[in-house]
């Protein structure tokens, strides 16, 4: 499978049916599914909402992987609102390299600004996942509002270009001429 995105370290790739078991692994792992949605650990309906989100003209599904296309982690672009998308289902596996957070996050805001030509993302993080929230917050995001249980981060493009000089280092340095 062709990459869509590719970091120093790591890549992106459109997620397929064959994933399924690897995404369910992640999801319904207790350590990592606190801040998710929850999920029935049923592979056949993860195979269907895999084949349902293929047919959307505007999501995109990921798994991150290292050079020896091993899978790390997923990612999604989902919700778009006129020139805004929103990401999420971002987790990484035990085993993924400490750099591969920064590093996907990073290639999902290259994809998403440079590829699909947004101008803003928003999402929204449990107000408990600390260290997600911090993560954000360090990236420039803001939050523009809140309720009992979530933040609500907007983040633009001009953020973006300030944000991914000082973590140049993570990029392949094709991708580093801004």
């Amino acid at each position: 499978m062709k990459p869509i995105a590719r970091g120093k370290t790591i890549y992106l790739r459109e997620v397929v049916a064959d994933d399924a078991e690897f995404i369910l692994s992640l999801r319904t792992d207790p350590g990592k599914n606190r801040y998710l949605s929850s999920t029935t650990a049923d592979v056949s309906k993860q195979r269907i909402f895999i084949e349902r989100y293929k047919k959307s003209l505007t999501d995109f599904y990921f798994i991150i992987c290292d050079q020896a296309a091993s899978p790390l982690g997923t990612v999604r672009i989902y919700d778009i609102r006129g020139q805004s998308f929103c990401w999420g289902s971002w987790i990484l596996s035990a085993g993924a390299p400490v750099q591969a957070a920064i590093e996907s996050a990073l290639l999902v805001y290259d994809f998403a600004f440079y590829s699909l030509h947004y101008g803003f993302s928003h999402f929204d993080v449990r107000r408990d996942n600390v260290r997600v929230v911090d993560f954000h917050k360090r990236f420039g995001a803001r939050i523009v509002a809140e309720d009992e249980a979530n933040y609500f981060f907007s983040y633009d493009f001009a953020s973006y270009l300030k944000i991914r000089q000082r973590y140049a280092k993570f990029l392949p340095e094709v991708c580093n001429a801004d």
